[in-house]
């Protein structure tokens, strides 16, 4: 009569399958990967944001998949000195730079020039995978850039590049001193009388080309 029992080499294969299964539950595919090492530099800049009070969190992994379009130290920012309309992604670097120029620029103009200080900072956005339409690699793509729309004030008002740039006035005169000021922080800015692509905002970036129209 044929034996019913497994062979010692089918026992064997079950044990080791069940091994397998074990580790395999162990590791699964919720198992997060450990986050990369922060430079020395880089624990700086982020120890500056916390220092500067900084509403961020650190993005664990670069920006963009695209190599192209690679952010150094990159942090998702919900306020700098004053609150931002909306979460952006940045690089570190840049973060600092702006906090400097909303407390030592933005307020104090707004102050002299409408009266009120600043409730939010309204923005296109500043990290964007894309070129400029030249073709050549715009500093959204390293975190290096943000687009201004406007301002809210702590009593409610709006103040919007679009609509008052051109516009004789308080707003106007606030948002061309603005932009001047922004020359002592910021290599590029660009504004609605650079050219059709920036009629609605201020473009502000730290990139290797200096273009900075004061009027």
């Amino acid at each position: 009569m044929a034996s019913r029992l497994p062979s010692l080499t089918q026992a064997r294969g079950a044990a080791v399958m069940a091994l397998l299964f074990t580790v395999a539950a162990c590791a699964g595919p919720s198992a997060t990967p450990p986050l990369p090492r922060i430079s020395r530099s880089a624990q700086q800049c982020l120890a500056e944001l916390d220092r500067l009070g900084v509403e961020y969190r650190s993005e664990p992994v670069a920006a963009s998949a695209n190599p192209a379009c690679m952010v150094e130290n990159p942090v998702r920012v919900t306020a700098a000195t004053i609150p931002w309309s909306r979460p952006a992604i940045a690089s570190c670097g840049f973060v600092v730079t702006f906090d400097r120029f909303e407390r030592e620029a933005i307020r104090p103009l707004a102050k002299r020039y409408l009266g009120h200080d600043l409730q939010a900072i309204t923005h296109f956005g500043a990290f964007s995978c894309r070129t400029t339409r030249e073709g050549r690699e715009s500093e959204h793509a390293k975190g290096l850039a943000m687009d201004i729309a406007g301002f809210e004030l702590t009593d409610g008002s709006i103040v919007s590049v679009k609509e008052d740039w051109g516009r004789r006035g308080k707003a106007r005169d606030f948002l061309r001193a603005v932009a001047a000021e922004a020359c002592r922080y910021f290599n590029e800015v660009l504004t609605p009388d650079s050219d059709r692509d920036h009629v609605d905002h201020i473009h502000l970036d730290l990139g290797p080309y200096r273009v900075c129209v004061r009027r």
